[in-house]
């Protein structure tokens, strides 16, 4: 038997199970979205600075850029630096960079229910 989400268990429409969320049904558990490029640095044994340094020589990335995005310090990202970001370390490691290894998605701990 396929076990429903918390937020529609229980509801049920026609006889079948409904697949989403209905009027009174609680919303969804928000996300938070995470900049992990220093966590990409680190797993390919490279510096956030070795990283920003190179982007400033190439003159493709501002270093400061690279800095607050391994701080975790933005609300946004623009897709073509994450770009730049990827195509870097790529070229200074020989290693193709997914955007998995850039970005996280995590539910919220208090945001986290029990069924």
């Amino acid at each position: 038997m396929t076990r429903q989400p918390v937020g529609v268990r229980g509801h049920y429409s026609n006889g079948h199970p409904m697949t989403h969320l209905g009027y009174g049904t609680p919303g969804p558990a928000p996300y938070v979205a995470r900049v992990t490029v220093r966590e990409a640095c680190e797993a390919r044994g490279l510096s956030v600075y070795q990283v920003a340094m190179s982007g400033y020589a190439q003159g493709t990335l501002d270093p400061g850029t690279v800095y607050r995005l391994a701080r975790g310090d933005t609300s946004r990202i623009d897709l073509g630096t994450l770009a730049t970001v990827a195509g870097i370390l790529h070229t200074l490691t020989g290693q193709p960079v997914g955007v998995g290894e850039l970005l996280a998605l995590e539910v919220g701990e208090e945001n986290m229910r029990t069924p």
